[in-house]
């Protein structure tokens, strides 16, 4: 690979993110971000959790995940509650609402999907995203081994 290509390959990854996450912000009339949006996903999925697993689950600082919560919190969407067995312990737990806002996003996200990825057969798009997950785990690794 030429050294240019390397950050050509960055800068696109970049641009295309960057004009995806527009997109779905013009199109989903709720005030949810993606950053909102990967939590209550996480939530849904994985049931209550402590604010510190939920950041390093989704590769946030405490401080991002603060604000994150803070804000769901105040629409609504989560709701922040003791642990009964140690009082100490905070849990951050999904709501109706934040169900349905999540299913919402969903919803746009399958049709976003649809309209974007339509150019790429579906093993084109397999491809794709198993390359994505690659990089990103060889970039994790290398990170981790410079610590």
């Amino acid at each position: 690979m030429e050294n240019n290509n390397f950050f050509e390959l960055i800068h696109n990854a970049e641009l295309f993110n960057d004009a995806t996450m527009t997109l779905f912000m013009k199109k989903f009339e709720l005030n949810v971000n993606i950053s909102q949006i990967l939590a209550l996903s996480k939530l849904k999925e994985e049931g209550p959790q402590r604010p510190s697993y939920l950041a390093q689950s989704l590769g946030y600082t405490s401080g991002a995940i603060t604000k994150l919560t803070n804000n769901l919190l105040r629409e609504g969407y989560i709701l922040r509650e003791h642990q009964e067995d140690d009082r100490r312990v905070i849990l951050i737990t999904i709501t109706e609402k934040g169900i349905e806002v999540l299913d919402e996003a969903q919803n746009q996200g399958q049709n976003m999907r649809n309209e974007v990825y339509s150019v790429l057969n579906n093993d084109e798009v397999s491809q794709l995203l198993n390359i994505q997950r690659k990089l990103y785990e060889r970039v994790k690794q290398l990170n981790k081994d410079d610590k």
